[in-house]
């Protein structure tokens, strides 16, 4: 019983690292990041934030270094003055993108179910 249980509370994954890896990807705000950063292009840090709403600073960077750590998001230093950087998605945070998508137009069409 304690087996089946365990099953519910995570994705079936053999591999340790691979679930880490998931553990790590998957923490609160990543898709709310996600999803802000595919309204557009690009977006800066404090616009990001102010996108997402109640995030604070210190959760969004580290939400953003995890993603850049796997190759979801690009993170593009801009050598102005004050020297700004902006994020965007990778091709593989843009598919990732698409599928936060085609799961929550699931859930709105089966939300009644």
């Amino acid at each position: 019983m304690t087996q089946l249980k365990l099953m519910h509370l995570q994705p079936p994954l053999k591999n340790v690292a691979m679930l880490e890896k998931y553990r790590e990807i998957m923490r609160s705000w990543t898709l709310p990041v996600i999803y802000a950063l595919g309204e557009k292009d690009y977006s800066g840090f404090n616009e990001l934030k102010k996108k997402i709403g109640e995030i604070n600073s210190t959760t969004l960077s580290q939400t953003l270094d995890i993603m850049e750590k796997y190759g979801i998001v690009e993170r593009t230093i801009i050598p102005d003055k004050p020297v700004r950087v902006k994020y965007s998605l990778t091709s593989r945070g843009l598919e990732f993108h698409r599928i936060i998508m085609e799961f929550w137009e699931f859930m709105g069409t089966h939300a009644e179910s």
